[in-house]
């Protein structure tokens, strides 16, 4: 998809459809009232009324033009509690809406009046817009469905040149995720997938680094190597590096599983099919990079993706099996589906190594937290309170929803085992939190934080079409970037 910026009235754009955003207090102000001239009063007409209340993702479609164009209004809600979140969101539920009915050139007015500042509305408005105009279509046969080729940002004040590009690769990084996630297991197990973050990576710039299995168990990572032992597709790490001057390294870590059955201890068929997205966190990751590079962030970067096939062959790991991991520690297994903190645990070990000053894991860990947390919002667990501030602002700035969880004592507690150093899992009990707290140990004193994004990253969107969300990409580059 191209993207553009044009300064002035929406009213002189010349594409299929214009997407437009109304508050919930009646007021049609700034690009709107350009608008609706054009639409013959249609919108004041409509607004405040049963047809059109404003509220927040509430939906207005009518002709421009006479006919010629079509005018998409989208509800923001109550002005002051307008945020990144809603506007994204009401960008991606418009595009989407003007895609479905055959729009190709696409323009979406911000008005100098949104609460957050033009420049970040229309970033935000941008970064929403592209993701409703996804689609996933590189397994369909014959003519492809009409789709946005151009997506136009129009504001009534210039947007820097700096904002745009950044806006751009967040796009463009979210759209790298979501192919990854949705693209089917049998053309991405951890071979094939290197593959095509190797390509990414070209691309983008990045260096791009290899750990083998054969490496992997020369260092001695135990848990990865365990994982994949029943897969025909050996495990790997990648390493992702980006190196934008002097000063720390930071470390990304993606879950890589590229198809979870469970193990021995095997999923339902329900619980099985979605399982080519619980290697959502490594797609985050690879996406966040790929911006962090195009955008050329100040500051050093280092991206490590755990791939690994869980599967039931013959050499599949066991339940009650001690594996000894890359930090030394030794873990009883206690239920092969709980694979996803054992590829984590070698990555926290790893980025060690590296001495990284701080840790952003992602991952689809626990069904525990989409019980918690439903489907639109992720855990962040933590062992350093500053670390987790700048993440949780990096969110907000997203518009992409946390929710601080906890490590208590109790749940370590509850890894504790006869024969090894730990479990790797400690009952149902708090899931969400005995996974995070068996990571913990695995950061030990580097600040970390990790976000369970099993809710989140994959999901039926009505506003957007089902599969993979993207999302963490836009997190990760707000924490770098800094806003």
């Amino acid at each position: 998809m191209e993207f553009a910026w044009q300064m002035g009235s929406v009213a002189a754009f010349s594409g299929d459809a214009v997407v437009a955003f109304a508050f919930s207090d009646k007021t049609l102000d700034g690009a709107l009232k350009d608008l609706d001239g054009a639409c013959g009063g249609a919108l004041a007409r409509v607004c405040g009324t049963k047809a059109f209340k404003g509220e927040f993702e509430d939906l207005f479609v009518t002709p421009l033009r006479g006919g010629e164009q079509l005018a998409i209004l989208v509800g923001l809600g109550p002005r002051a509690e307008v945020g990144p979140f809603h506007l994204r969101r009401a960008a991606q539920q418009g595009v989407c809406k003007a895609q479905g009915l055959g729009s190709v050139q696409v323009a979406i007015a911000v008005a100098d009046q949104a609460p957050s500042g033009v420049e970040a509305a229309a970033e935000a408005a941008l970064i929403g817009g592209a993701a409703g105009a996804y689609q996933f279509r590189r397994y369909k046969s014959g003519a492809a469905e009409t789709g946005v080729e151009r997506l136009t940002l129009v504001t009534s004040a210039a947007v820097d040149a700096a904002v745009q590009r950044r806006a751009a690769a967040i796009a463009e990084g979210v759209a790298i995720a979501r192919d990854l996630v949705d693209t089917p297991p049998n053309d991405k197990t951890p071979d094939l997938l290197i593959k095509t973050v190797e390509e990414i990576a070209k691309r983008s710039g990045l260096a791009c680094e290899v750990i083998s299995a054969d490496r992997l168990r020369e260092m001695g990572a135990g848990g990865i190597l365990a994982v994949g032992r029943g897969s025909a597709h050996p495990p790997a790490m990648v390493v992702l590096r980006h190196d934008g001057g002097e000063g720390p390294w930071h470390g990304f870590l993606g879950k890589g599983i590229t198809f979870d059955s469970g193990g021995l201890d095997l999923k339902t068929q329900d619980g099985m099919f979605t399982m080519k997205s619980d290697m959502a966190g490594t797609a985050a990751v690879v996406g966040a990079m790929h911006a962090v590079r195009r955008i050329g962030v100040k500051g050093r970067y280092i991206g490590v993706l755990a791939l690994a096939e869980n599967m039931t062959g013959a050499g599949a790991y066991r339940p009650s099996d001690v594996l000894r991991m890359l930090s030394g520690d030794t873990v009883e297994v206690s239920n092969t589906d709980a694979e996803g903190r054992l590829v984590l645990a070698d990555g926290l070990a790893l980025l060690r190594r590296e001495g990284v000053q701080d840790v952003i894991d992602l991952a689809t860990l626990t069904g525990a937290i989409v019980v918690a947390l439903g489907t639109h919002r992720s855990g962040l667990f933590t062992n350093n309170e500053d670390h987790a501030s700048a993440v949780l602002a990096a969110g907000d700035l997203a518009g992409e929803r946390y929710w601080r969880m906890p490590i208590d004592p109790e749940h370590k507690e509850a890894l504790k085992s006869s024969i090894a150093d730990t479990k790797s899992t400690g009952g149902r009990a708090g899931g969400s939190s005995t996974a995070a707290a068996f990571l913990a140990r695995f950061a030990s004193d580097t600040p970390w934080a990790h976000l369970d994004i099993a809710g989140a990253a994959y999901r039926d969107q009505p506003e957007a079409g089902p599969g993979a969300t993207g999302v963490g990409v836009e997190t990760l580059v707000r924490f770098a970037t800094k806003g």
